[in-house]
Parts: C-alpha cells; sequence; structure tokens
C-alpha cells in the first residue's frame, strides 16, 4: 500500500502547473465556504442576541388571549398579578432579569405637529441590557428614577424636529376607552440597527405607561436569561412554578417570537447550501478535467500494467488515490488560507451597512470548527468521486487497443 501511495504522489505531481492549478482550485473553494458560513454564522448569531436583547426577552409569559388574538377587550389580555409573578420568576435558575411590558399606539405632539408612533415601554432598572441596546446619538437613556422621560428614533425625532430636552405630549387611549395625556421630556434620540423602528417608535418607562393607559397590569412579563442555551430549560421549570395551564399564560421562547431572525437564519441556511453546491460542482469538474487529461496522456501506460497483470480494481484504487491526494492538498491549503483571511479581515474591522439599517456593522468571520471539517470532508469526498468516475473508465479499456496508443 505505502508503494501505491508513492506512486499515486508521484503521478499526481508529475505535471505540476496542472496540479498546482487544481489545488488552487479545491483551496478557493474550501477557503471561499469557511469564509461565508463564518460570515453568515456571526450575521445571524449577532441578529440573534440583538433581538433578544431589544426585542423579545428569552422567554415571554402573557394570558393565551394576548397570544392568539382572541380578547374581546384589549384589557382582558392585561396580567393584574404580574409582580408577584416576577417575585417568583426571579427566584429561578439562569435568570438574570424579570419584566413586565406594555405596547401601544398613541399620538406624539410636539409644537403645532403630531405623528401616531408605537411606544415601547419597559423597566430601565430591571431591563438594563435593554437600556443598553439603544444607542442613543444626542442625549442620554432613560433615567430610572424619572418615568417622565421618553427616548426617541432618530427618524421620528426628525419629522417632529425634536431635541433632548425638549416637551412632547403624549395623547393615548385608556383601557378603559378614556382619553388621556401625558406631558413628557425628552431625554435623547436613539439610532438601532433597524430603520423602522427608528422612524415610528418611542421608548417610555413602564410606570408612565401604565399612568397613561390608566392600569396597574402589564400584557406580558419578558425574562431575560444568563445564556441563551438554557432557555427551554428555564421554560420547562417556568410552567411548572407558574401552573400555566390552570392560570390560563403560555411560555413563548424567544425563537417563536422572533419572526425576522428565523426569516433571515432560514435564508442564509439555504444560500449556504446552494452556495457549497456550486463550489463542489467547480471542484469535481476541475478534478474531473485533470484525472481525465492524465488518463488520456498515460493511456499506452495504462495498457502495459493491465498486461503486467495488474487488474481493473488496483487501477480504479490508484487513480482514486491520486484524487484524494489532490483533495486532501487542496482541502488543507483552503483551510489554512480561510483562517489567514478571517483573521485578517476581523483585524481590519471592515464597515458595511445592511439593507434597511442605519447604522454601520462591522464585519466578522466566525471560524467555526464544525464548517471547517465539512469543508475539507466535502472538498476531499468531491475529489474522491470526481477521480472515481474516469478511473472507472479508464480500468475498462481494452488492453490491446491502450497498447497501441
Amino acid at each position: 500500500m505505502w508503494l501505491r501511495l508513492k506512486l499515486a504522489f508521484r503521478n499526481t505531481f508529475r505535471n505540476r502547473r496542472r496540479t498546482a492549478l487544481n489545488i488552487l482550485m479545491i483551496a478557493g473553494g474550501v477557503c471561499t465556504m469557511l469564509l461565508f458560513e463564518g460570515f453568515a454564522h456571526r450575521m445571524v448569531f449577532g441578529l440573534r442576541e440583538t433581538t433578544i436583547k431589544t426585542q423579545t426577552g428569552h422567554l415571554q409569559i402573557a394570558k393565551k388571549s394576548f397570544w392568539n388574538k382572541s380578547a374581546k377587550r384589549p384589557k382582558d389580555n392585561l396580567l393584574p398579578e404580574y409582580k408577584a409573578w416576577i417575585q417568583s420568576i426571579r427566584k429561578t435558575p439562569h435568570v438574570a432579569y424579570a419584566a413586565g411590558r406594555i405596547a401601544f399606539y398613541c399620538l406624539v405632539s410636539h409644537g403645532e405637529k403630531s405623528l401616531s408612533a408605537q411606544g415601547v415601554s419597559f423597566d430601565p432598572q430591571a431591563e438594563k441590557s435593554r437600556s443598553r441596546a439603544f444607542r442613543f446619538i444626542k442625549g442620554v437613556g432613560l433615567n430610572p428614577k424619572n418615568k417622565f422621560q421618553v427616548g426617541v428614533g432618530v427618524g421620528l425625532a426628525t419629522k417632529l424636529k425634536l431635541h433632548p430636552g425638549n416637551r412632547v405630549t403624549l395623547l393615548g387611549q385608556t383601557y378603559d376607552g378614556v382619553v388621556n395625556a401625558l406631558d413628557m421630556e425628552v431625554s435623547g434620540i436613539f439610532q438601532t440597527a433597524i430603520t423602522e423602528f427608528d422612524d415610528n417608535s418611542f421608548i417610555i418607562p413602564l410606570d408612565a405607561a401604565q399612568s397613561l393607559l390608566d392600569t396597574r397590569g402589564v400584557e406580558q412579563i419578558v425574562v431575560g436569561l444568563d445564556s441563551t442555551s438554557s432557555t427551554s430549560y428555564v421554560r420547562r421549570d417556568l410552567e411548572q412554578r407558574l401552573n400555566t395551564a390552570a392560570n390560563g399564560v403560555e411560555v413563548k421562547p424567544w425563537f417563536w417570537l422572533a419572526t425576522l431572525y428565523n426569516q433571515v437564519a432560514n435564508f442564509f441556511n439555504v444560500q449556504n447550501k446552494a452556495f457549497k453546491l456550486i463550489i463542489l460542482t467547480l471542484v469535481l469538474l476541475s478534478i474531473l478535467n485533470t484525472i481525465g487529461m492524465s488518463i488520456a496522456e498515460r493511456t499506452s501506460e495504462i495498457g502495459t500494467v493491465r498486461a503486467m497483470g495488474e487488474t481493473s480494481e488496483s487501477l480504479v484504487l490508484q487513480f482514486l488515490l491520486e484524487g484524494l491526494i489532490l483533495g486532501v492538498v487542496g482541502a488543507l491549503v483552503g483551510a489554512l488560507f480561510g483562517v489567514i483571511i478571517a483573521y485578517i479581515v476581523n483585524w481590519m474591522h471592515i464597515p458595511i451597512i445592511l439593507p434597511g439599517a442605519n447604522s454601520f456593522y462591522w464585519i466578522k468571520i466566525d471560524l467555526l470548527v464544525e464548517a471547517i471539517k465539512q469543508s475539507t470532508l466535502l472538498a476531499v469526498a468531491a475529489s474522491a468521486i470526481a477521480a472515481l468516475i474516469p478511473a472507472i473508465r479508464a480500468s475498462r479499456l481494452n488492453i490491446v487497443d491502450a497498447l497501441k496508443r
């Protein structure tokens, strides 16, 4: 076997230029797959953590009527005893915080101009991670000690010509249908990664939202964990702790609520598979061409070894080893270049603006051990399959005809 492997190395590198081009082709394919998958993984991971911090939390607890929108009145969706539940939830292992939320729409007025906007309320003291997720480009974030402050999205602030320190009036409707208003101070102007949210939203302390809507309840209890991997475990624990079946509530994990995240993750998953298929097809065609040309040039040699007693199976094995050598060398070179390029890109901090965003995102490429293994194995397997096809054809050559060439 050692002699056959040595012969395969010699035959593989007989034509150095052709072999080098094929190794570069395989290496380029492996390197590209690694970089693309690492970039996609970082994008999806970043979107996941941003979604959890700014929108969904790890878990959300609400009445079933809230989730399926079956309540006759919005007031029926409220959790009046939410504070006692929060105290119980905070004692659960892996829970970092638990807080109530209410989302609503109202008119925001400044001077003679009024616009309808979405109010996003939360407890800035309990949800510190969410408070930090809003990047304030002017002014400061919400002060937990001052409930009569709002943070305004940059797009909404531009439309209303707002600046930190300005006074705005929030005009809304209570859960009993009574018109109510609050006079608030703009603490700052924030900017997130999503332009649509910045154009139509403001953030407000939960206490102020409850005053505006005239309620002591909340629509949801949002739970943040110390690790995303603990989501399923904590969810089962909370369902037992809160006796959700008897209380008519349901605990939903973040991945059931993050519509945008799921769409992006599915898109990248399909795109990665299509991209790998294209790369592997190019590798297959490249190796097919190389092994095919090698067989055409060595036809008389094949006839000679067959005449000397070489079996067709051993001949197939010989060409298969040559294809494997090309695949292994190319995959290793590609993996090495992929790691080097990833480190360089991460060090350079290259900015990019994604569609629908209004702020820079720094390109980062994750080096995934599983991606390196998968890409190298796929490249080696493609090389072996590509070598196998012409090898079988070569093993079926007529010995006499091969010797004449």
